[in-house]
């Protein structure tokens, strides 16, 4: 216990200075507090009335400061009631000289001294009187009880505050590191190079931080929660054992700061046994770090959050800390309108204090947050996701206007400097999503007779693969980079709002009617020349160049970007997609997408030497972009790629339940890579025959029925990168349980020795 107070008094001194009562004011503030329980005779009426104005209160106050106060604590005490009486009572304080005959030392001497409820309230002193020694002990104590609970329950709620901060500063550095430790192309002797991992200036001069950044990432960042459970543990489901570890670390400060550091005692004036004090202390601690969590909660759940591009975490990393953060401030909100139920009931005023409007908003805001946690449940999120979408942003809004009102009666309205910045987060995040929306869609151009250009886009339902192919065209000129996912919305539909991420699985570029591939090269034409260069050129020559030149830079200019999605038809919206292609013969149909993104990380494939891509049904649209993004590194002309590639080989291991899926992307998106020598791929299929692919099978592609021997396979790849002397990159993007299945595998050969191996995999659990 007492360590968490003074961890509290250590981290939270410069946030919650102005809830801690100064030392020097809290004599005399316990002296006028006391005086509350005796009653002066005299026509004055209220607190403020009769504190302040009252010759036999004000003559008490004064005489008790003088026999239990240091003249700094009643100087600073007395300016400080001085001060509430204008502030409060908007009257004067009655000076020293106005009853300076009741305190002379002769007068304190033969004033009668009285105890702890000694005197009835409805007895009318007519005189002023003393406070006993034990009086004032036992009302000073308890104002620096209450002084420091009302302290400490914001200092607590601090804690998480630094805790995150803490836990975001980790990834950042980790990040850092991770960029510093990539694979470079070392160049020594002519046709030989170093470990895949030379060591650079860091590791020269502390070679320790390499072996901690190998062990972090064997034994927490690459294995998952429980390796025998994969990533569910005790019902909730995380990546890896680093993601678990942060959540259960928050669970158990949250719990512990919930429960410990209470400052109880006898004898206390305003709840005079411990379990009283328990209930109001702990009642408002709970309250207090559940208002502490919003702002966390908003932060971690918005899609605009800066802390996804510091960290380069993904989205759905913090999805998992929202929840998480979500349920904790759920739970202590429950702890804290129950224990508050259990005070109003022993105290018999249920209904009376049910009948005050600000208790009412907080019973509101109560049972919204119980729904929002009930809704957001993993089961009934996955079943009614559109529903879950729309009410979560209703519970959300009435949820903050609650407490918004159920904490309007504090005076200065403290507890809304956790609301507001909520407020703040959200209003940004949506702010950045319109703007996002217009620079997606919209163009507007005033060089040609279409001043205002949209995005265009067409949807094909393909039956036997069950997948509808979406090819949007944006109304803008946008940079594409591989992992980039987009927001999709059908604006005009009854539920307009509402919109979805996918993944872009291949992109390609329009040259008026003509559709050139992505991955050809975008640098000049080989006849294309420097005239600068050849003074002995002819002049058809040099206008026939010029021509030529002036030709691609049109071409350059009226050229857009095709963005194309595989959507798997579920229930809602995508099903309506797929009823809207079947109503057509042709089942393909013109329809008006809008696009808001990208968003996403890029993870940098090309500074490894080989890469084993292993994906399952539509995951294949997370793997496409990196190889039409390696053939554009390896093309003949790459003056616009910053880095080239460092890829030897690629293979790629792909399971679908129908051989027709398997068979369209092929034999489009595929059909590049599938005819270079450093591309090999293996087809699975656990729906159908694979009759239909032998037809389309190509000489380097093994296609097989049923689903791969991942373990076998990585371990075999793990040991010929390690015996080569080269990186190894495994890619992993699809159902969970084939996820779970490659990440411990690729945990198993780490441990056995193979380190040179990176894990990364791209989840469609946004």
């Amino acid at each position: 216990m007492l360590f968490f107070r003074w961890l509290a008094i250590a981290l939270g001194a410069q946030f919650a200075r102005g809830e801690d009562l100064p030392m020097n004011e809290r004599c005399v503030t316990a002296i006028y507090n006391a005086y509350n329980y005796v009653s002066f005779a005299g026509a004055f009426k209220g607190m403020w009335d009769t504190r302040c104005q009252n010759p036999l209160k004000v003559a008490s106050i004064y005489a008790a400061s003088d026999v239990y106060c240091r003249n700094q604590e009643r100087t600073i005490g007395l300016a400080h009631l001085a001060t509430l009486c204008q502030e409060f009572g908007h009257r004067e304080l009655l000076p020293r000289e106005a009853v300076a005959e009741n305190l002379t030392r002769d007068a304190i001497r033969n004033m009668r001294t009285v105890a702890y409820l000694e005197v009835s309230r409805a007895e009318m002193l007519d005189s002023p009187v003393l406070l006993s020694a034990s009086y004032f002990n036992r009302m000073f104590n308890t104002i620096g009880s209450w002084q420091f609970e009302t302290w400490s329950h914001h200092a607590f709620g601090y804690i998480g505050y630094v805790y995150w901060a803490i836990v975001l500063i980790c990834g950042a550095v980790y990040r850092l590191f991770c960029y510093a430790f990539h694979p470079r192309k070392f160049r020594g002797e002519p046709g030989l190079e170093s470990h895949v991992y030379p060591r650079s200036g860091i590791c020269h001069v502390l070679p320790w931080v390499e072996r901690v950044f190998r062990w972090l990432q064997t034994h927490f960042i690459i294995p998952a929660p429980v390796a025998a459970k994969g990533r569910n543990l005790v019902g909730f489901t995380f990546s890896n054992r680093a993601e678990s570890l942060v959540v259960a670390g928050f669970w158990l400060i949250s719990i512990v700061l919930s429960l410990v550091g209470y400052r109880t005692f006898p004898g206390n004036i305003y709840w005079p046994d411990i379990s009283s004090q328990i209930l109001r202390y702990s009642a408002d601690r709970t309250g207090i770090m559940s208002f502490a969590n919003f702002p966390l909660l908003w932060l971690f759940g918005g899609r605009n959050n800066i802390l996804i591009w510091a960290t380069g975490w993904s989205f759905s990393t913090f999805s998992v800390f929202h929840r998480h953060v979500a349920r904790v401030a759920t739970l202590q909100g429950v702890a804290h309108s129950f224990l508050y139920c259990v005070i109003i009931v022993r105290t018999n005023k249920l209904w009376k204090d049910l009948s005050k409007l600000y208790i009412l908003w907080g019973v509101l805001a109560f049972f919204v947050m119980i729904l929002l946690l009930i809704t957001s449940l993993g089961p009934i999120r996955i079943a009614t996701y559109e529903v879950f979408l729309v009410t979560h942003i209703l519970f959300s809004v009435i949820c903050l206007i609650g407490c918004f009102y159920h904490t309007i009666i504090f005076e200065g309205n403290e507890y809304w400097k956790y609301l507001w910045p909520s407020v703040a987060v959200w209003a940004i995040d949506r702010a950045l999503r319109i703007v996002r929306l217009f620079c997606c869609n919209i163009h507007v151009q005033f060089s040609s007779r279409n001043i205002i250009r949209g995005s265009e886009s067409r949807m094909t339902y393909d039956e036997t693969a069950d997948v509808i192919r979406l090819e949007v065209t944006p109304g803008t000129r946008l940079q594409f980079t591989p992992g980039d996912y987009y927001f999709l919305y059908q604006p005009f539909r009854l539920k307009g709002w509402e919109n979805h991420p996918f993944t872009v699985g291949a992109i390609s570029y329009e040259v008026g009617h003509a559709q050139q591939s992505s991955q050809a090269s975008r640098g000049k034409p080989d006849d294309l020349w420097d005239a600068s260069e050849l003074p002995l050129l002819s002049e058809t020559q040099r206008k026939n160049n010029e021509e030529t030149t002036e030709e691609f830079a049109r071409e350059e200019d009226t050229a857009r970007l095709k963005l194309i999605f595989w959507i798997r038809p579920y229930d809602g919206w995508t099903q309506q997609l797929r009823q809207q292609c079947l109503h057509c013969k042709s089942q393909s149909v013109d329809a008006t997408i809008l696009l808001e993104g990208p968003y996403g990380h890029n993870f940098p494939l090309w500074r490894y030497d080989s890469v084993l891509m292993i994906v399952g049904g539509t995951g294949i649209a997370s793997a496409v972009p990196y190889l039409q993004d390696h053939l554009r590194r390896t093309g003949e002309a790459q003056s616009h790629i910053n880095e080239e590639t460092r890829i030897r080989d690629i293979e790629l291991i792909w399971t679908a339940r129908q051989s027709a899926l398997l068979c369209d992307i092929a034999s489009r998106e595929l059909a590049p890579v599938l005819a270079r020598e450093d591309f090999h791929a293996s087809f699975y299929t656990t729906g159908a025959s694979v009759e239909t692919l032998q037809d389309r099978n190509r000489p380097r592609c093994v296609i097989r029925t049923g689903r791969p021997q991942l373990q076998s396979l990585i371990m075999r790849r793990a040991c010929d990168a390690s015996a080569a002397g080269v990186s190894l990159v495994i890619f992993v993007c699809g159902p969970a349980e084939m996820a779970d299945e490659t990440r411990a595998a690729t945990h198993q050969a780490m441990r056995q020795g193979y380190r040179s191996i990176k894990y990364v995999e791209e989840s469609f659990t946004w």
